[in-house]
């Protein structure tokens, strides 16, 4: 019931009315306490009648805005009052996702370049590899003029972009402590692109090198070093013998690698047959090299030595097979390292989170008994902002 105060003099005939039906519906104990009672103050109040009662009115929450404009007013004085707390806490979390960053960063460049040292040596994925077959029945391996030539075709025929033919041998030179004996290869343009090959000093072969009268040549950093490290703006010129007499021009230095090699060159592959014979460029360590998509790899191999053999007979071994680091079809080798990478990824994002809760944690017993206060004067929800 709603009380209000009146005095008893300007008391209306209808409000006595009304008092007394209410006073009608008072228990016998309410009207027994009363009987005796000594007039005071209170007869002063009186019952508002029915028609004056105010209904309840249910006042609006706070909007949208508001509870975004206290949010950040609360999270200020958070940060106003435990100034040092917050900013070790960014600091932490600053030092957590830099340290991810630089090991996914490391790791990728560490993987990187463990898959092109793989590349270098043994070719992108896919290359096949060709070797002059082997008749079954004479145990003679078959010309490798012939077979080179039918490589040559079948490249062409399946329109495949990248391949070479690779001859190896050596070859004597004339160098600043004497005459000294050197590998040679025998490729084409297209080497250096399969193999990755890095040039530290000039360029890579091209295929225009093979209009020039003298051969261009590509050496490695021992080689370049012990030739006195010159200028090759100025053309610096060498003298190779082997079957016959060349004199080359060097227009590239190899990148140096991490052990001390021994004296290696690179030309062309008609320089080089004319350099140790047709006799040595035909029997010596040669081989035939062709990038391919990894996708068609199987389907190509198969085609490759079915055409062979149609060529050659069906007696003759395989001599066409896939040989870069993936050919076995295993795990890849860089696998571990990505594992490690990620363990060490996920430790590090784990430490942080931990950060954060310890931070949380923190925050709300420090605010206990503030949370307290406002629940109990009907807070329903306490946000509490956490640096």
């Amino acid at each position: 019931m709603t009380w209000w105060r009146k005095k008893s003099s300007e008391r209306s005939a209808a409000v006595a009315a009304e008092e007394s039906t209410v006073e009608a519906t008072i228990e016998p104990s309410d009207e027994a306490a009363s009987i005796g009672a000594v007039p005071s103050a209170a007869d002063d109040l009186a019952i508002r009648p029915k028609y004056e009662l105010a209904k309840p009115t249910k006042e609006p929450r706070g909007s949208l805005l508001s509870s975004i404009v206290g949010s950040v007013v609360e999270a200020w004085d958070e940060v106003r009052i435990n100034r040092t707390r917050v900013l070790l806490s960014l600091v932490g979390i600053g030092v957590a996702v830099c340290a991810l960053a630089t090991v996914v960063g490391a790791g990728a460049v560490f993987g990187q370049a463990q898959t092109e040292q793989y590349e270098k040596s043994s070719g992108r994925p896919a290359t096949l590899t060709g070797y002059p077959p082997f008749s079954m029945t004479t145990q003679q391996p078959v010309e490798s003029a012939k077979y080179f030539e039918l490589l040559d075709t079948l490249v062409e025929r399946y329109q495949v972009s990248h391949s070479t033919a690779i001859r190896r041998g050596s070859a004597s030179v004339q160098l600043l402590n004497g005459t000294q004996f050197t590998a040679v290869q025998g490729v084409n343009d297209k080497f250096g692109v399969m193999h990755r090959v890095d040039v530290a000093v000039g360029r890579w072969l091209t295929e225009e090198d093979g209009n020039r009268l003298a051969p261009a040549v590509v050496v490695n950093d021992n080689f370049y070093e012990q030739l006195g490290r010159p200028d090759l703006r100025t053309h610096p010129t060498i003298e190779l013998k082997a079957e016959n007499l060349t004199t080359a021009v060097i227009v590239g230095v190899l990148a140096p690698e991490s052990y001390r090699p021994g004296l290696s060159l690179s030309m062309l592959d008609q320089p080089f047959r004319d350099l140790v014979g047709t006799k040595a460029a035909s029997e010596g360590d040669i081989t035939y090299e062709i990038w391919v998509p990894e996708e068609q790899a199987a389907q190509l191999t198969d085609l490759l030595n079915r055409d062979i053999a149609a060529v050659f007979g069906d007696d003759i071994n395989p001599s066409i097979n896939r040989n870069d680091y993936l050919a076995w079809g295993g795990p890849s080798p860089l696998e571990p390292l990505q594992w490690a990478i990620g363990g060490i990824a996920a430790l590090i994002l784990l430490l942080g989170a931990l950060g954060l809760v310890n931070i949380s944690l923190v925050t709300v017993k420090y605010r206990v008994r503030e949370i307290g206060v406002r629940r109990a004067f009907g807070r329903r929800r306490v946000a509490c902002s956490s640096p």
